[in-house]
């Protein structure tokens, strides 16, 4: 038989080999239950208390939670993970809380999405800040791993199979709202974004910005700036808004670091001359409700944002149940200085 001859076979038969590892590959993908329509949406009953399904998986599964610690608002975040770590640990699944990077922005997140499908986890919550992300979701869906996305989702349908957070064009309604009433529908307006390119915080602005041209044109809207989600930027920030405008009255601050801005309002004299509106129940926001130097903040159960998506992965995956919504969204209270010991017990 000829070189050529032989040459041939076998790669003939290395194609039919690699077929059948293909086929085999493809038969053993996990088939995963459809999932609610993406934009159905509740506020779940059991929100940061959903029990796992009373079923232990009889193989070992693990599940990663992929989240940001640039801020302090992840701190009780990763502590509701933790939590569902330790639920989950008799029940044959090992959860881990995975910090990403320091950004909600698609190049962090996508790396940590393709990191955790390949180091073999059966299912994957993630922070999900734009669009971008949306082909690193369905590949992984595709693969046979179920995605939970919590905290940021992008608008872009995808086969996610739950989101749990807030309503956020909603929150930036209800934050204009009240901006519009503590200044009496006139006044300057400063707003300090954490970024630009996240959805998340878009929608909040953009929610708060629709809200007071609709019911008070008398308020002008001075700037607008990204900090990133850091307190220090935030601080030199308001700095700026306050020295550029002599007479502004208040600073809305849509994500990460509000207490840098209160801070440069206490440190500049101006407390409760300025207001400031912002979001998360951190101590160091808190503190600033509590002395009156922020008016008001709205919060987004950082808790059931690390704990929900993990219980309901697993019992998705072990006990095939499917979550009431495609998003489950969390609670949003308004805390002031007037009620906020019912938010707030430290």
């Amino acid at each position: 038989m000829s070189m050529t001859r032989k040459a041939v076979i076998l790669v003939c038969v290395l194609t039919l080999v690699g077929l059948a590892a293909w086929a085999g590959g493809a038969a053993e993908k996990k088939q995963l239950l459809p999932g609610p329509a993406f934009d159905s949406a509740t506020t779940a009953t059991d929100e940061g208390t959903v029990k796992p399904v009373a079923q232990k998986s009889p193989k070992p599964i693990k599940i990663a939670v992929l989240g940001l610690e640039n801020n302090p608002f992840w701190i009780p975040v990763k502590e509701g993970t933790m939590k569902a770590a330790e639920e989950l640990a008799p029940l044959n699944c090992k959860v881990d809380w995975i910090n990403a990077g320091a950004q909600h922005t698609t190049d962090v997140f996508s790396k940590a999405v393709e990191a955790a499908m390949a180091e073999g986890y059966d299912a994957i919550a993630t922070v999900a800040g734009d669009s971008g992300l949306v082909p690193y979701i369905n590949k992984a869906v595709d693969a046979g791993i179920p995605v939970g996305t919590f905290n940021s989702e992008t608008a872009t349908a995808n086969k996610r199979l739950f989101f749990v957070g807030a309503d956020l064009y909603q929150q930036g309604l209800t934050a204009g709202k009240n901006m519009v009433q503590v200044l009496g529908g006139k006044g300057k307006v400063a707003v300090i974004t954490g970024f630009f390119s996240v959805e998340a915080h878009e929608l909040r602005r953009k929610g708060f910005e629709d809200e007071v041209a609709k019911e008070a044109p008398g308020i002008t809207i001075v700037g607008r700036v990204e900090n990133k989600d850091k307190a220090d930027t935030a601080y030199s920030q308001a700095q700026d808004f306050m020295t550029a405008n002599p007479d502004l009255n208040a600073i809305y601050v849509t994500a990460g670091g509000p207490f840098g801005a209160a801070k440069a309002v206490q440190d500049a004299g101006k407390a409760g001359q300025v207001k400031i509106i912002c979001y998360d129940f951190v101590d160091e926001t808190m503190q600033f409700v509590k002395s009156g130097v922020i008016t008001g903040t709205l919060g987004q159960d950082p808790f059931a944002q690390g704990h929900d998506p993990a219980i309901r992965l697993y019992n998705y995956l072990v006990g095939g149940v499917v979550p009431p919504a495609g998003r489950l969204l969390t609670r949003a209270d308004f805390v002031t200085k007037d009620n906020i010991s019912q938010f707030y017990k430290q």
